[in-house]
């Protein structure tokens, strides 16, 4: 009976054991698992924090670059603008004032010239900086005084249609403005087009810029590996406003962009 006893006292010391073993193990499995999600956790939370310091760093990059646009715009019309308009001035008072030879005649009226191209130069580096009327009359008025001045430095025909929207704000604007200007630049320099097409058109929760051209194409995973400047700065600036960039083009085929950005709660009416 003794012995029967020692026995089952000997099976609970072993089973208890046993139990004690696996509580301990599932303990310490459980605070494995625990700590590995709370890495985890901690791990999605640091790129999260990554993720957003990354777009505020592209965000303040860009907005540090729009002001230095501005500030070299204005530089250039109040300043150098200001300056060749007084020298142009007194250049073409020469002859008026006094008695000269033909030959310094000649040279004025090439100075005359060269000071006017300066000035238009001037001219056309600043409204390139600063959107010309983009503030004062809105996103239409720019992007067709844009493709007025593209029509000069390209035979293809250049056709738009540009819905003002208000309520996008300045930094909206402006950030299609600078698209369709990136992208025209690309047409005109490589696509070899004779068609280009632009509208941005609005819906309740969405603005929309399609912009395509017949020309050349190109191919995209191609350039993209190549880290292209040009592809890289359309994505990062439609990024910027949590936007979407769609890119078809194949050699020989032209150029398809369609861009698509949420736009503020004020035009969530339909």
């Amino acid at each position: 009976m003794a012995q029967s006893s020692s026995e089952v006292d000997l099976y609970l010391a072993v089973f208890g054991g046993a139990f004690m073993m696996i509580l301990l193990a599932g303990c310490v499995v459980g605070f494995i698992v625990l700590y590995q999600r709370r890495l985890l956790r901690q791990e999605l939370t640091f790129k999260k924090v990554e993720l957003n310091y990354q777009q505020e760093l592209i965000n303040s990059t860009f907005e540090g670059i729009e002001s230095e646009r501005k500030r070299l715009a204005r530089d250039l019309h109040d300043e150098i603008g200001a300056a060749l308009s007084v020298m142009r001035l007194l250049v073409g008072q020469m002859p008026a004032e006094s008695k000269i030879s033909p030959e310094i005649t000649l040279l004025t009226d090439k100075y005359k010239v060269l000071i006017d191209n300066t000035i238009d130069n001037v001219r056309r580096i600043s409204d390139n900086l600063l959107p010309n009327g983009l503030e004062e009359f809105g996103l239409h008025y720019a992007i067709e005084g844009l493709c007025e001045k593209s029509l000069e430095l390209t035979e293809a025909d250049i056709n738009w249609s540009v819905e003002d929207v208000p309520e996008a704000g300045p930094q909206l604007n402006l950030m299609l403005y600078r698209l369709v200007q990136e992208l025209l630049n690309n047409t005109i320099k490589y696509a070899e087009a004779s068609q280009v097409d632009i509208t941005i058109t609005r819906s309740a929760r969405h603005l929309q810029l399609h912009y395509t051209d017949n020309g050349t194409g190109f191919d995209y995973d191609e350039a993209y590996r190549k880290k292209s400047l040009g592809l890289k700065n359309i994505e990062t600036r439609t990024r910027m406003f949590e936007g979407t960039v769609q890119f078809k083009t194949r050699p020989g085929e032209g150029t398809s962009v369609m861009i698509t950005v949420p736009v503020p709660n004020p035009l969530n009416h339909d």
